[in-house]
């Protein structure tokens, strides 16, 4: 059963809301502001102000500012601070020209004259307001990355940042400039982020192990991925690199504050966010993704650009059960996921992991008294019991963190809302219910079902409706867990001689897809009593004609 998040808006707010001009705000006049949002947001760029979010992008680079964005932008900061007013004074002091240092650089211009990050123009001189062109800012990314830059390959820095994976192609020649701005050198900075450093790991992968970033932001804003429980890896090896818009800005505020069970946040207005329903889509979009949020239940949003949230538990209750969710998962998948599994094992792992051990809450279903539990992944995997939302939830968490790509589909399915998951195998989409899988008796660990596992859109659409536009279509087979696993029978004749010759082998217990989809040339009544009849056994048997699964157990 699917629960419907509910959107509320007072009347007064949607008057309020509505009855202002309508003015469709423009998209900034700056090409990387959205990635300046970004990484300040992960503590990588201060900007002009040590209170607020001003990035002050149309500023001239020279070194002094270059060599302060950088420092932030590598994690520096710290040890920069731990410079005493006497180190920065000595280590500046042979410089004629370090008073006109701006007071807010001295300390990164000491650093980086101490640790070699950068040397005088002269014996004498530093130039702290030189402008710095696009070959020399990327030749500095280039050595924080840990590459040695001499003079030969000086001049095509800027190819070689490209090369490392911190440009796309296209972004070579238009940072090849004589004077750059402070908005180029966040886009280069940016870029940089999904280069491969001199111990091949890419730098936000680096900058995740020194705990200059928190893993849980880089998952996310996407900028990585698991491909096994523990193990990450930049989510920008064989794409382009990943630019966030002003539609990310507003999704980054509403998912920290999700997350987090805030109840109110102040909503920055841009073109993502000018209409209720914009808001409306982004929040919609959070919750889909990001299945570790937890009791969200609606919103409202008055004119002056205030969100505020509701759930249906207070936010110590949240936190706990998002503390102990956290905790579960990682220790299932230190039990289920070995290291030299392949993603289909994986998927077969979580998929009975949770067959075996949730329960589908019918006695709140039949009660009409469904816990909010029951609808989460906390509920699946902490408390055993769970309906769709929470099957759904839980296997999105456990694939996504096992390194297999899954999202969440919502739907209806016999007339009910109904939520299940789309699984992505060698680049191919597959519908997965585990919900239906699932034979609610309580004795699971034999009866296991694979009839929804990795099916296409035609087969599901039988009993399940969905909104097609707005999710990946599904058409392969080859990792159906029956075609995979070879359980395929071509018609009534080869399902009898497959099952006999399964007896004979010592199995009891068969299970076979039936390829033949007329239901006038398959009668399982009849398959069943051939079968009793050569064997001399009792059975008991059923027959999905949805996805025309045959199963059978002999006494």
């Amino acid at each position: 059963m699917k629960r419907k998040k509910i959107i509320l808006a007072s009347i007064l707010i949607v008057i309020c809301f509505f009855s202002m001009a309508h003015v469709s705000l423009a998209e900034s006049a700056y090409r990387y502001e959205s990635e300046a949002w970004q990484l300040y947001r992960m503590g990588l760029f201060a900007g002009a102000s040590a209170d607020r979010f001003n990035p002050d992008l149309g500023v001239k680079l020279d070194r002094q500012i270059g060599i302060t964005l950088l420092l932030n932008f590598f994690g520096k900061t710290p040890e920069v601070k731990l410079l005493s007013s006497k180190d920065i004074n000595e280590i500046l002091s042979p410089y004629t020209d370090e008073h006109i240092i701006s007071k807010w650089a001295r300390p990164y211009m000491a650093y980086a004259l101490k640790t070699g990050m950068i040397v005088g123009t002269s014996s004498t001189t530093l130039s702290p307001q030189n402008k710095l062109d696009g070959v020399s800012f990327a030749a500095m990314i280039l050595r924080q990355l840990g590459y040695t830059v001499d003079r030969k390959e000086f001049i095509d820095s800027i190819q070689i940042l490209s090369d490392k994976g911190g440009l796309i192609a296209s972004e070579v020649s238009f940072f090849n400039k004589r004077e750059l701005i402070k908005d180029d050198a966040v886009g280069m900075a940016y870029g940089s982020l999904f280069a491969t450093c001199d111990n091949e790991k890419s730098l936000i992968e680096n900058l995740i192990s020194s705990d200059t970033v928190s893993l849980e932001t880089a998952l996310s804003y996407n900028l990585v991925r698991y491909y096994n429980p523990g193990s990450i890896e930049s989510e920008n090896l064989n794409s382009s690199i990943k630019r966030p818009a002003g539609y990310q800005h507003a999704y980054d505020l509403i998912l920290e504050a999700l997350l987090s069970a805030k109840t109110s946040i102040v909503l920055p207005k841009n073109e993502h966010t000018d209409t209720f329903e914009e808001i409306v889509d982004i929040v919609n979009t959070c919750l889909r993704e990001n299945p570790e949020i937890l009791y969200y239940s609606s919103l409202t949003y008055n004119h002056n650009g205030v969100l505020t949230f509701k759930y249906s538990k207070d936010a110590e209750t949240i936190k706990n059960h998002k503390a102990k969710l956290e905790e579960k998962v990682e220790t299932i998948l230190s039990e289920i996921i070995k290291p030299d599994m392949t993603d289909f094992q994986k998927e077969i792992a979580v998929h009975d992991y949770l067959v075996k051990n949730c329960e589908y809450d019918m006695l709140g279903y039949k009660g009409n008294s469904i816990k909010e539990e029951s609808f989460t992944a906390y509920g699946a995997l902490c408390s055993g019991v769970a309906v769709c939302e929470g099957y759904s939830e839980a296997a999105s968490i456990l694939l996504n963190r096992s390194g297999v790509k899954a999202k969440i589909i919502t739907g209806k399915s016999k007339g009910v809302g109904h939520a299940w998951n789309l699984v992505k195998l060698d680049d191919e989409w597959y519908h997965l219910d585990i919900t239906w899988n699932d034979p609610y008796q309580t004795d699971k660990k034999s009866d296991i079902k694979y009839h929804y596992f990795n099916i296409t859109d035609s087969e599901i659409s039988q009993d399940h409706q969905w909104d097609k536009d707005k999710y990946e279509t599904c058409t392969a087979t080859k990792y159906n867990y029956y075609k995979y696993n070879n359980l395929i029978a071509k018609n009534q004749d080869e399902f009898i001689s497959r099952v006999i010759e399964e007896v004979q082998r010592g199995n009891k217990e068969i299970a076979l897809q039936i390829l033949e989809s007329d239901p006038q040339k398959f009668d399982m009544k009849t398959a069943a009593k051939t079968l009793v009849n050569k064997l001399f056994l009792g059975c008991s048997y059923s027959y999905n004609e949805v996805v025309r699964v045959a199963e059978i157990s002999f006494n």
